[in-house]
Protein backbone atom coordinates (compact mmCIF):
# COMPACT_ATOMS: atom_id res chain seq x y z
CA UNK A 1 0.00 0.00 0.00
CA UNK A 2 1.36 3.59 -1.27
CA UNK A 3 0.11 6.80 0.39
CA UNK A 4 1.00 10.07 -0.07
CA UNK A 5 0.60 12.58 2.81
CA UNK A 6 -0.76 16.00 1.66
CA UNK A 7 1.45 17.43 4.50
CA UNK A 8 4.78 15.60 4.52
CA UNK A 9 5.54 17.39 0.63
CA UNK A 10 5.01 14.37 -1.10
CA UNK A 11 7.22 11.96 1.36
CA UNK A 12 5.70 8.17 0.94
CA UNK A 13 4.55 6.33 3.13
CA UNK A 14 5.01 2.65 2.35
CA UNK A 15 4.04 -0.42 4.67
CA UNK A 16 2.87 -3.95 4.72
CA UNK A 17 0.37 -5.63 6.23
CA UNK A 18 1.86 -8.58 8.78
CA UNK A 19 -0.17 -12.30 8.64
CA UNK A 20 -2.84 -12.14 11.24
CA UNK A 21 -1.00 -14.07 13.94
CA UNK A 22 2.43 -12.28 13.52
CA UNK A 23 2.72 -10.79 16.50
CA UNK A 24 2.41 -11.90 20.28
CA UNK A 25 2.26 -9.04 22.82
CA UNK A 26 3.36 -9.93 26.08
CA UNK A 27 2.44 -7.95 29.06
CA UNK A 28 3.34 -8.65 32.90
CA UNK A 29 0.47 -8.63 35.31
CA UNK A 30 0.51 -6.41 38.67
CA UNK A 31 4.33 -6.85 37.82
CA UNK A 32 6.01 -5.26 41.00
CA UNK A 33 3.42 -5.97 43.23
CA UNK A 34 3.25 -9.81 41.69
CA UNK A 35 7.38 -9.87 42.11
CA UNK A 36 7.09 -8.85 45.89
CA UNK A 37 4.47 -11.87 46.02
CA UNK A 38 6.78 -13.97 44.83
CA UNK A 39 9.86 -13.42 47.04
CA UNK A 40 7.54 -13.20 49.84
CA UNK A 41 4.62 -16.29 50.47
CA UNK A 42 3.14 -14.09 53.12
CA UNK A 43 1.84 -11.75 50.83
CA UNK A 44 0.13 -14.56 48.44
CA UNK A 45 -3.21 -13.99 47.69
CA UNK A 46 -3.35 -10.82 49.69
CA UNK A 47 -4.22 -7.01 48.47
CA UNK A 48 -0.22 -5.77 47.88
CA UNK A 49 0.52 -2.24 46.82
CA UNK A 50 4.14 -1.31 46.35
CA UNK A 51 5.05 1.88 46.47
CA UNK A 52 8.33 4.51 46.45
CA UNK A 53 6.87 6.13 49.35
CA UNK A 54 4.80 3.96 51.81
CA UNK A 55 3.69 6.44 53.80
CA UNK A 56 1.97 9.56 52.28
CA UNK A 57 3.20 8.39 48.56
CA UNK A 58 1.59 6.72 45.37
CA UNK A 59 0.87 3.34 44.41
CA UNK A 60 3.13 2.04 41.49
CA UNK A 61 1.83 -1.15 41.10
CA UNK A 62 -0.98 -2.85 42.79
CA UNK A 63 -1.85 -6.66 43.07
CA UNK A 64 -3.95 -8.64 41.21
CA UNK A 65 -6.31 -8.69 44.63
CA UNK A 66 -5.79 -4.87 45.48
CA UNK A 67 -7.04 -4.35 41.85
CA UNK A 68 -10.46 -5.89 42.52
CA UNK A 69 -11.20 -2.93 45.23
CA UNK A 70 -10.64 -0.35 42.54
CA UNK A 71 -6.63 0.28 43.35
CA UNK A 72 -4.54 1.22 40.67
CA UNK A 73 -1.08 3.05 39.94
CA UNK A 74 -1.05 6.58 40.94
CA UNK A 75 -3.40 6.06 43.41
CA UNK A 76 -2.86 7.87 47.13
CA UNK A 77 -1.66 5.69 49.83
CA UNK A 78 -3.97 6.63 52.31
CA UNK A 79 -6.57 6.67 49.94
CA UNK A 80 -5.61 3.08 48.73
CA UNK A 81 -5.83 1.90 52.83
CA UNK A 82 -9.45 3.55 52.78
CA UNK A 83 -10.75 1.79 49.49
CA UNK A 84 -9.09 -1.51 51.42
CA UNK A 85 -8.06 -1.54 55.18
CA UNK A 86 -6.16 -4.67 54.99
CA UNK A 87 -4.14 -3.39 51.81
CA UNK A 88 -0.46 -4.46 52.59
CA UNK A 89 1.99 -1.45 51.51
CA UNK A 90 5.54 -2.14 50.84
CA UNK A 91 8.29 -0.26 49.27
CA UNK A 92 9.77 -0.95 45.73
CA UNK A 93 12.74 -2.77 45.02
CA UNK A 94 14.43 -2.03 41.56
CA UNK A 95 16.72 -5.23 42.26
CA UNK A 96 14.53 -7.72 42.02
CA UNK A 97 12.15 -6.23 39.58
CA UNK A 98 15.30 -6.10 37.37
CA UNK A 99 16.16 -9.67 37.91
CA UNK A 100 12.67 -10.89 36.89
CA UNK A 101 12.85 -8.70 34.21
CA UNK A 102 16.08 -10.47 32.95
CA UNK A 103 14.67 -13.98 33.40
CA UNK A 104 11.49 -13.10 31.43
CA UNK A 105 13.42 -11.80 28.57
CA UNK A 106 15.37 -15.09 28.70
CA UNK A 107 12.66 -17.40 28.42
CA UNK A 108 11.19 -15.27 25.63
CA UNK A 109 14.67 -15.50 23.93
CA UNK A 110 14.83 -18.98 23.66
CA UNK A 111 11.86 -18.55 21.68
CA UNK A 112 12.58 -18.71 17.41
CA UNK A 113 10.77 -15.57 17.73
CA UNK A 114 12.58 -11.89 17.39
CA UNK A 115 11.93 -10.42 20.72
CA UNK A 116 12.08 -6.70 21.64
CA UNK A 117 11.58 -5.55 25.39
CA UNK A 118 9.05 -2.56 25.30
CA UNK A 119 9.28 -2.01 29.05
CA UNK A 120 10.84 -3.44 32.21
CA UNK A 121 7.32 -5.42 32.14
CA UNK A 122 6.05 -6.31 28.64
CA UNK A 123 7.63 -7.32 25.31
CA UNK A 124 6.58 -8.12 21.89
CA UNK A 125 7.64 -11.25 19.85
CA UNK A 126 7.93 -11.60 16.05
CA UNK A 127 6.13 -14.57 14.96
CA UNK A 128 8.49 -16.16 12.17
CA UNK A 129 5.87 -16.75 9.02
CA UNK A 130 6.02 -20.32 9.06
CA UNK A 131 4.13 -20.58 12.60
CA UNK A 132 1.40 -18.16 12.25
CA UNK A 133 -1.29 -20.53 12.30
CA UNK A 134 -3.01 -20.24 15.59
CA UNK A 135 -2.54 -23.46 16.57
CA UNK A 136 1.43 -23.04 17.19
CA UNK A 137 0.93 -19.73 18.20
CA UNK A 138 -1.42 -21.02 21.21
CA UNK A 139 1.36 -23.96 21.85
CA UNK A 140 3.98 -20.81 21.71
CA UNK A 141 1.85 -19.48 24.57
CA UNK A 142 1.80 -22.72 26.59
CA UNK A 143 5.28 -22.86 26.49
CA UNK A 144 5.90 -19.60 27.92
CA UNK A 145 3.31 -19.33 30.35
CA UNK A 146 5.11 -23.32 31.17
CA UNK A 147 8.55 -21.69 31.91
CA UNK A 148 7.10 -18.82 33.58
CA UNK A 149 5.57 -20.86 36.09
CA UNK A 150 8.63 -23.72 36.54
CA UNK A 151 10.09 -20.18 38.22
CA UNK A 152 7.54 -18.28 39.94
CA UNK A 153 4.45 -20.63 40.39
CA UNK A 154 1.35 -18.75 40.08
CA UNK A 155 2.75 -15.55 41.28
CA UNK A 156 3.81 -13.62 38.45
CA UNK A 157 1.43 -14.10 35.61
CA UNK A 158 0.89 -12.31 32.12
CA UNK A 159 -1.69 -11.54 29.41
CA UNK A 160 -1.05 -12.28 26.03
CA UNK A 161 -2.61 -10.84 22.73
CA UNK A 162 -2.04 -11.88 19.29
CA UNK A 163 -2.73 -9.89 16.34
CA UNK A 164 -1.53 -8.42 12.80
CA UNK A 165 0.92 -5.37 14.42
CA UNK A 166 2.12 -4.82 17.96
CA UNK A 167 -0.48 -2.15 18.73
CA UNK A 168 -3.16 -4.34 17.67
CA UNK A 169 -1.48 -7.14 19.94
CA UNK A 170 -0.97 -4.87 22.76
CA UNK A 171 -4.66 -3.57 22.57
CA UNK A 172 -5.69 -7.67 22.60
CA UNK A 173 -4.08 -8.68 25.99
CA UNK A 174 -5.22 -5.64 27.83
CA UNK A 175 -8.28 -6.74 27.16
CA UNK A 176 -8.38 -10.00 29.07
CA UNK A 177 -6.42 -9.54 32.33
CA UNK A 178 -5.08 -11.53 34.47
CA UNK A 179 -3.54 -14.14 32.97
CA UNK A 180 -5.48 -14.08 29.07
CA UNK A 181 -4.91 -14.97 25.32
CA UNK A 182 -6.71 -12.79 23.25
CA UNK A 183 -6.59 -13.31 19.17
CA UNK A 184 -7.60 -10.52 17.13
CA UNK A 185 -7.77 -11.36 13.08
CA UNK A 186 -9.00 -9.35 10.61
CA UNK A 187 -12.45 -10.96 10.55
CA UNK A 188 -12.79 -10.07 15.02
CA UNK A 189 -11.88 -6.19 13.89
CA UNK A 190 -15.34 -4.88 13.75
CA UNK A 191 -16.74 -6.97 17.04
CA UNK A 192 -13.16 -6.18 19.31
CA UNK A 193 -13.55 -2.28 18.26
CA UNK A 194 -17.54 -2.26 19.00
CA UNK A 195 -16.68 -3.23 22.81
CA UNK A 196 -14.26 -0.72 23.67
CA UNK A 197 -14.44 2.92 23.99
CA UNK A 198 -11.65 5.30 22.89
CA UNK A 199 -9.79 6.04 25.72
CA UNK A 200 -9.20 1.97 26.15
CA UNK A 201 -6.64 2.42 23.29
CA UNK A 202 -3.12 3.64 23.49
CA UNK A 203 -2.37 6.51 21.90
CA UNK A 204 -5.71 8.25 22.15
CA UNK A 205 -5.44 10.45 25.76
CA UNK A 206 -8.49 12.22 26.57
CA UNK A 207 -7.27 15.23 24.37
CA UNK A 208 -7.65 13.46 21.39
CA UNK A 209 -10.67 11.51 22.08
CA UNK A 210 -12.04 15.25 21.95
CA UNK A 211 -10.90 16.03 19.23
CA UNK A 212 -12.03 12.70 17.39
CA UNK A 213 -15.97 14.16 19.28
CA UNK A 214 -15.09 17.36 17.24
CA UNK A 215 -15.44 15.57 13.98
CA UNK A 216 -17.99 13.21 14.78
CA UNK A 217 -16.16 10.34 15.79
CA UNK A 218 -17.22 8.99 19.57
CA UNK A 219 -16.48 5.43 19.47
CA UNK A 220 -13.55 2.95 18.52
CA UNK A 221 -15.96 1.18 15.47
CA UNK A 222 -16.48 5.04 14.31
CA UNK A 223 -12.59 5.31 14.21
CA UNK A 224 -12.17 2.14 12.16
CA UNK A 225 -14.62 2.85 9.85
CA UNK A 226 -13.88 6.54 9.21
CA UNK A 227 -12.20 6.59 5.64
CA UNK A 228 -8.58 7.73 5.10
CA UNK A 229 -9.36 10.87 3.40
CA UNK A 230 -11.40 11.93 6.26
CA UNK A 231 -8.51 11.48 9.09
CA UNK A 232 -6.23 12.13 6.84
CA UNK A 233 -7.43 15.67 6.32
CA UNK A 234 -8.81 16.52 9.98
CA UNK A 235 -6.13 15.02 11.93
CA UNK A 236 -3.26 15.33 9.59
CA UNK A 237 -0.35 12.01 9.23
CA UNK A 238 -1.67 10.81 12.41
CA UNK A 239 -4.84 10.75 11.31
CA UNK A 240 -3.85 8.57 8.46
CA UNK A 241 -1.67 6.36 10.58
CA UNK A 242 -4.48 5.58 12.60
CA UNK A 243 -5.98 4.65 9.69
CA UNK A 244 -3.88 2.17 8.95
CA UNK A 245 -2.89 0.97 12.56
CA UNK A 246 -6.50 -0.19 12.81
CA UNK A 247 -6.51 -2.49 9.90
CA UNK A 248 -3.26 -3.86 10.97
CA UNK A 249 -0.30 -2.31 9.32
CA UNK A 250 2.60 -1.92 11.38
CA UNK A 251 3.25 1.65 10.87
CA UNK A 252 4.73 2.65 14.50
CA UNK A 253 8.23 0.81 14.74
CA UNK A 254 10.82 2.94 13.33
CA UNK A 255 14.28 2.90 12.95
CA UNK A 256 17.03 2.53 15.38
CA UNK A 257 18.54 5.92 16.86
CA UNK A 258 20.90 7.10 19.23
CA UNK A 259 20.34 8.48 22.35
CA UNK A 260 19.29 12.48 22.29
CA UNK A 261 19.17 12.70 25.67
CA UNK A 262 19.81 11.26 29.12
CA UNK A 263 17.38 11.84 32.21
CA UNK A 264 16.36 11.25 35.71
CA UNK A 265 14.03 12.38 38.01
CA UNK A 266 13.37 11.81 41.73
CA UNK A 267 10.22 12.54 43.73
CA UNK A 268 10.90 14.15 47.34
CA UNK A 269 8.00 12.65 49.27
CA UNK A 270 7.56 12.05 52.00
CA UNK A 271 9.55 14.93 53.03
CA UNK A 272 9.73 17.35 50.34
CA UNK A 273 12.59 19.74 49.53
CA UNK A 274 11.90 22.92 51.42
CA UNK A 275 15.38 25.25 50.39
CA UNK A 276 17.96 25.63 47.87
CA UNK A 277 20.13 24.34 50.03
CA UNK A 278 17.87 20.46 50.30
CA UNK A 279 17.57 20.67 46.76
CA UNK A 280 21.39 20.80 46.58
CA UNK A 281 21.49 17.74 48.06
CA UNK A 282 19.37 15.68 45.75
CA UNK A 283 21.62 17.43 42.42
CA UNK A 284 25.01 15.96 44.31
CA UNK A 285 23.43 12.29 44.24
CA UNK A 286 21.96 12.89 40.37
CA UNK A 287 25.20 14.32 39.00
CA UNK A 288 26.70 10.38 40.12
CA UNK A 289 24.18 8.70 38.65
CA UNK A 290 23.74 10.32 35.80
CA UNK A 291 27.54 11.12 35.17
CA UNK A 292 28.13 6.72 35.47
CA UNK A 293 25.20 6.55 32.81
CA UNK A 294 26.24 8.85 30.50
CA UNK A 295 30.03 6.91 30.92
CA UNK A 296 28.41 3.89 30.31
CA UNK A 297 27.33 4.42 26.83
CA UNK A 298 30.25 5.66 26.17
CA UNK A 299 29.21 9.20 25.60
CA UNK A 300 29.63 13.01 26.50
CA UNK A 301 27.50 16.22 26.59
CA UNK A 302 27.32 19.34 25.75
CA UNK A 303 24.37 20.95 27.84
CA UNK A 304 22.30 20.09 30.60
CA UNK A 305 18.76 21.12 31.60
CA UNK A 306 17.19 21.20 35.83
CA UNK A 307 13.44 20.91 36.33
CA UNK A 308 11.91 21.58 39.43
CA UNK A 309 8.24 21.23 40.20
CA UNK A 310 6.84 22.69 43.63
CA UNK A 311 4.28 21.26 45.91
CA UNK A 312 1.76 23.88 44.78
CA UNK A 313 1.71 22.96 41.20
CA UNK A 314 4.35 25.67 39.88
CA UNK A 315 7.41 24.63 38.17
CA UNK A 316 10.86 26.31 37.58
CA UNK A 317 13.57 25.36 35.10
CA UNK A 318 16.57 26.61 33.39
CA UNK A 319 19.17 25.47 31.10
CA UNK A 320 22.59 25.53 29.19
CA UNK A 321 21.83 24.61 25.54
CA UNK A 322 25.29 24.58 24.88
CA UNK A 323 28.78 24.54 26.69
CA UNK A 324 31.94 22.78 26.53
CA UNK A 325 31.86 18.66 26.20
CA UNK A 326 31.85 17.18 29.33
CA UNK A 327 31.30 13.47 31.09
CA UNK A 328 32.91 13.61 34.83
CA UNK A 329 29.91 13.93 37.92
CA UNK A 330 32.06 17.04 38.57
CA UNK A 331 31.57 18.69 35.57
CA UNK A 332 27.77 17.75 35.59
CA UNK A 333 27.21 19.07 39.30
CA UNK A 334 29.34 22.47 38.85
CA UNK A 335 26.97 23.38 35.80
CA UNK A 336 23.72 22.15 38.04
CA UNK A 337 24.86 24.35 41.03
CA UNK A 338 25.21 26.94 38.35
CA UNK A 339 21.56 27.07 37.43
CA UNK A 340 20.56 26.63 40.72
CA UNK A 341 21.94 30.00 41.36
CA UNK A 342 18.88 31.56 38.87
CA UNK A 343 16.78 29.98 41.29
CA UNK A 344 15.71 33.18 43.73
CA UNK A 345 12.55 32.41 44.90
CA UNK A 346 10.76 28.86 46.09
CA UNK A 347 6.76 28.92 45.93
CA UNK A 348 6.55 26.15 47.95
CA UNK A 349 8.55 23.37 48.64
CA UNK A 350 10.02 21.27 45.74
CA UNK A 351 7.73 17.44 45.27
CA UNK A 352 10.27 16.63 42.25
CA UNK A 353 13.56 17.07 40.68
CA UNK A 354 14.49 16.38 37.13
CA UNK A 355 18.03 16.59 34.99
CA UNK A 356 18.13 15.84 31.50
CA UNK A 357 21.69 15.68 29.29
CA UNK A 358 21.49 17.20 25.89
CA UNK A 359 23.14 17.30 22.89
CA UNK A 360 25.30 14.11 22.97
CA UNK A 361 28.22 12.96 21.29
CA UNK A 362 30.40 9.52 21.68
CA UNK A 363 33.32 10.23 23.94
CA UNK A 364 35.83 9.53 21.50
CA UNK A 365 34.62 12.21 18.91
CA UNK A 366 35.92 14.69 21.95
CA UNK A 367 39.19 16.28 21.65
CA UNK A 368 41.30 17.18 25.13
CA UNK A 369 41.25 20.78 23.59
CA UNK A 370 37.58 20.51 22.70
CA UNK A 371 36.65 18.81 25.71
CA UNK A 372 37.71 21.26 28.64
CA UNK A 373 39.17 18.06 29.47
CA UNK A 374 39.53 17.35 33.26
CA UNK A 375 41.59 13.84 33.16
CA UNK A 376 41.74 13.97 37.40
CA UNK A 377 38.32 14.17 37.57
CA UNK A 378 37.22 12.05 35.25
CA UNK A 379 39.36 9.25 36.34
CA UNK A 380 37.68 9.40 39.65
CA UNK A 381 34.88 9.07 38.51
CA UNK A 382 35.76 6.30 36.32
CA UNK A 383 36.70 4.53 39.53
CA UNK A 384 33.74 5.14 41.35
CA UNK A 385 31.86 3.88 38.67
CA UNK A 386 34.23 0.38 38.54
CA UNK A 387 33.47 -0.20 42.70
CA UNK A 388 29.70 0.68 42.48
CA UNK A 389 29.54 -1.18 39.88
CA UNK A 390 31.22 -4.41 41.55
CA UNK A 391 30.01 -3.43 45.12
CA UNK A 392 26.58 -2.12 44.51
CA UNK A 393 25.04 1.13 44.19
CA UNK A 394 26.59 3.75 47.00
CA UNK A 395 29.54 1.56 48.34
CA UNK A 396 31.70 4.92 47.44
CA UNK A 397 30.13 8.27 46.84
CA UNK A 398 31.57 11.73 47.16
CA UNK A 399 31.51 13.14 50.85
CA UNK A 400 28.94 15.96 49.94
CA UNK A 401 26.39 13.04 49.06
CA UNK A 402 27.17 11.72 52.42
CA UNK A 403 24.01 13.46 54.04
CA UNK A 404 22.12 12.30 51.78
CA UNK A 405 22.72 8.84 51.76
CA UNK A 406 18.99 8.30 52.68
CA UNK A 407 18.01 9.22 49.35
CA UNK A 408 17.16 6.72 46.99
CA UNK A 409 17.65 7.30 43.42
CA UNK A 410 17.08 3.75 42.15
CA UNK A 411 14.04 3.88 40.49
CA UNK A 412 12.60 1.42 38.27
CA UNK A 413 9.74 3.01 35.33
CA UNK A 414 8.36 1.47 32.85
CA UNK A 415 10.94 2.10 30.14
CA UNK A 416 14.81 3.01 30.19
CA UNK A 417 17.95 1.74 30.05
CA UNK A 418 16.99 -1.98 31.13
CA UNK A 419 16.07 -2.54 28.07
CA UNK A 420 18.89 -1.71 26.02
CA UNK A 421 21.15 -3.75 28.35
CA UNK A 422 21.83 -6.44 25.23
CA UNK A 423 22.17 -5.50 21.25
CA UNK A 424 19.39 -7.42 20.61
CA UNK A 425 16.44 -5.34 23.02
CA UNK A 426 17.34 -1.73 20.90
CA UNK A 427 14.58 0.24 21.53
CA UNK A 428 13.95 1.96 18.36
CA UNK A 429 10.13 1.54 18.48
CA UNK A 430 8.73 3.99 21.20
CA UNK A 431 5.68 4.40 20.21
CA UNK A 432 3.77 2.82 23.25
Amino acid sequence: IKLHYTNMKAEQFITIKPGQYSVLYVDMNSFFASVEQFYNPALRRRPVAVSTSPVGGSIIAASIEAKHYGIKTGTRVGQAIAMCPQLVVVGDRPELYRTAHRQIMKILHSTVCHVQAKSIDEAYLKVPSYMQSRDQVIELVESIKASLHSIYGSSVLCSVGVSHNVWLAKMAGNSQKPNGLVFVSSDDLASFYGGQVLTDFTGISTAMAKRLYQIGIETPLQLYSASWRLLNSKLGVNGGKWYLRMRGFEVDIRADRPNKSIGHQVTTAPSLAGTVGEITTYINKMSTTLGSRLRSKSLAASGLALYIRFDNGEWWASSFKKTSMFRSNSEILALLKMLLEKLTFMPSPASRIGVTLLNLAADRQITMAIAGYDGKNLSLSIAMDEINRRYGPNTIMPLRSHSASHIRLDRVGFAGDIIREQPSLKAADNYL
